[in-house]
């Protein structure tokens, strides 16, 4: 059997360029209609690796032909990664605080329900000593070591449910509120709790949206609409940090964010990926599903991934103040002010 001529190979190429091309733009292209089909919402979650495909593709059909097709998947993916950028690379500098009186801090977490190394988890509290702490998939394995650090978060809120993966927890250095009880839902997957920063109040809700379509992300969101509602109309300021299994521009976070009346922190960068991938690929080519939502009010001065613990999500660390109840605002002048 004769080798393929260097014609043919060249046809092959540029075959499977064009037909990597085509794919990769109708794939992004389809997520822009995320609100409209949970399955191109799907896809748009992954709008920054597919236009990483369009350069990719478009720079190989600039060499083998045809030109035109190479300089169209290329400004495609240029686009894509512009729309993007602001959720994929995380801040160079810390932001600062517009008129924040004061200084706190919020460490989120996904521990991993399956996790095989728990102790990392509780090092990294123990080192930065955050003033609340945000959990999800906090399992029962992990109680015994959670209650270890009761005697520095004397406050505590739990939310538990049925399924293995689920389960969020709140711990706090500074007080809850006594006149407000907090929410939490049946299945462990969102809990909210007013903590009292020095006179200011401030509602702290933890969130675990299930996966994208297949998933029941939607139907969970739907489910969400009045609890969302509520926590709107406490009269505080809101910040909501969590596992959100969504990327800061699809529509599901898009969604979920208007119900709360708050608005999605840009610069957080990626910070899932599979295991053991997690703490060295995760933070340039992962997907940046955990993410931070705040009201007016709220004033973030920098979030920071911090290394790998036992999870497959980077922990986050969030620095902000607390501006007081600033209803009616638009949230997201409210966010971040860059140095």
């Amino acid at each position: 059997m004769s080798n393929p001529r260097p014609s043919d190979r060249r046809r092959i190429s540029r075959a499977f360029a064009q037909a990597l091309a085509l794919a990769a733009a109708l794939a992004f292209a389809s997520g822009y209609f995320g609100d409209i089909v949970p399955f191109f919402d799907s896809l748009a979650h992954f709008r920054a690796h597919l236009a990483a495909l369009l350069l990719l593709a478009g720079l190989a059909l600039l060499v083998i032909r045809p030109v035109t097709t190479g300089l169209a998947a290329i400004i495609l993916g240029a686009f894509g990664f512009f729309s993007v950028y602001p959720a994929m690379l995380p801040a160079s500098s810390p932001g600062k605080a517009i008129a924040a009186p004061a200084r706190y801090t919020l460490l989120q977490m996904n521990l991993r329900w399956s996790a095989t190394d728990r102790t990392a988890a509780i090092r990294l509290i123990g080192e930065l000593s955050p003033d609340v702490v945000t959990l999800q998939e906090a399992r029962k394995k992990w109680r015994p070591l959670l209650q270890s650090l009761s005697a520095r978060y004397p406050y505590r809120f739990d939310c538990t449910g049925p399924r293995a993966y689920f389960d969020v927890v709140i711990l706090s250095r500074r007080p809850f509120a006594t006149d407000e009880p907090g929410d939490c839902d049946r299945p462990g997957t969102f809990a909210s709790r007013t903590v009292d920063f020095n006179g200011q109040a401030l509602t702290i809700a933890t969130q675990h949206l299930t996966w994208p379509w297949p998933g029941g992300q939607w139907r969970q969101l739907e489910r969400l609409q009045d609890r969302l509602r509520r926590l709107r109309r406490l009269g505080t300021p809101v910040l909501i940090a969590g596992d959100f299994n969504a990327a800061p521009w699809s529509a599901a976070l898009r969604t979920y964010a208007a119900a709360s009346g708050t608005g999605i922190v840009p610069n957080v960068g990626p910070s899932w990926l599979f295991r053991p991938l997690t703490g060295w690929l995760a933070p340039y080519a992962g997907l940046p599903i955990d993410n931070v939502l705040v009201s007016p009010g709220v004033k973030i001065i920098s979030v920071g991934r911090q290394p790998a613990t036992g999870s497959d999500h980077l922990p986050l660390l969030v620095t902000f103040g607390v501006a007081g109840n600033t209803s009616g605002a638009d949230a997201t002048s409210t966010i971040v002010e860059r140095q």
